[in-house]
């Protein structure tokens, strides 16, 4: 049977809306960069420049049904963080907490109860399929957010790793549309010092296995310890302006240890200040 959709039927599906998830930083907003449901979305760094946590800090703070796999951070690692998140302690903080009475940030882990949990170190994209009829099956909707972290563990069908990499992408893009979700892939970028400093968001072509082709946005990161600034740049954005060799990009305030991220304003740090609580 044939799938000829007229435009004007169409208006009235959330896929091809594009429908955009909550906005959590205004920085971003106001660069119209936003998450969308329906569509592949990427965020690409360098190891250790706070891909995992932006996704986990977006996933708390959004507050939309979350399908979380975390293949490349283990449970203990994802339980430290999002405590520290939503608490404001550091890790360091929680994890003294925790020693002391394991239910100690119980209430705080309710306050993510929208987001369900997938730790398998190599998921394959059955694996991947199978947990998101299991979702339905248990909450009768389908997620509005699948995050991948990150592509490189998801387990490929050949031996060639960039071939892989690109039919993982193609058979996500395959289930954004299907599910009507954002599914959200991190992945790594190149560290070659012909992409610049590791301090700045490195250009779209930086991106490993030449995957950029489907996701209908690609933010880079590059993190500034010495400021605590993570500056976001869209590589790629079929919805609103972008840079591909990442020379514009909008700035936030970071706190890795606390897993706090803010934005650059006023607003911003008076976020990031009062998420700071008094270490027990």
């Amino acid at each position: 049977m044939g799938k000829l959709l007229n435009l004007k039927r169409a208006l009235s599906t959330s896929t091809i809306k594009a429908v955009p998830l909550p906005d959590v930083w205004t920085g971003l907003a106001g660069e119209s960069i936003k998450f969308r449901r329906g569509q592949v979305c990427m965020v690409a760094a360098a190891p250790n420049a706070g891909k995992s946590m932006f996704a986990l800090v977006y996933a708390i703070r959004a507050k939309v049904p979350t399908l979380f796999f975390s293949a490349d951070t283990d449970t203990a690692t994802v339980l430290l963080r999002s405590a520290a998140q939503i608490s404001g302690h550091t890790q360091l903080t929680v994890e003294s907490n925790m020693e002391y009475k394991d239910d100690f940030y119980a209430d705080h882990l309710t306050k993510m109860s929208h987001i369900q949990w997938v730790f398998d170190s190599s998921p394959s994209l059955d694996d991947i399929e199978l947990e998101i009829k299991a979702y339905v099956e248990l909450f009768g909707i389908a997620p509005e957010l699948i995050i991948i972290d990150n592509l490189m563990n998801v387990a490929a069908e050949t031996d060639n790793e960039w071939a892989g990499l690109r039919a993982i992408m193609m058979e996500l893009h395959d289930m954004a549309r299907k599910t009507e979700a954002c599914v959200l892939v991190l992945h790594h970028v190149s560290e070659q010092s012909e992409y610049g400093s590791p301090i700045m968001p490195p250009p779209r072509r930086a991106i490993h296995g030449k995957v950029s082709q489907l996701p209908a946005l690609i933010l880079t990161l590059g993190y500034d310890p010495s400021q605590g600034m993570l500056r976001v740049a869209a590589v790629k954005n079929r919805f609103g302006p972008h840079t591909a060799d990442a020379s514009k990009w909008a700035t936030l305030f970071v706190n890795f240890a606390a897993c706090q991220i803010g934005d650059q304003d006023a607003q911003g740090r008076a976020y990031l200040h009062s998420n700071m609580q008094t270490v027990y």
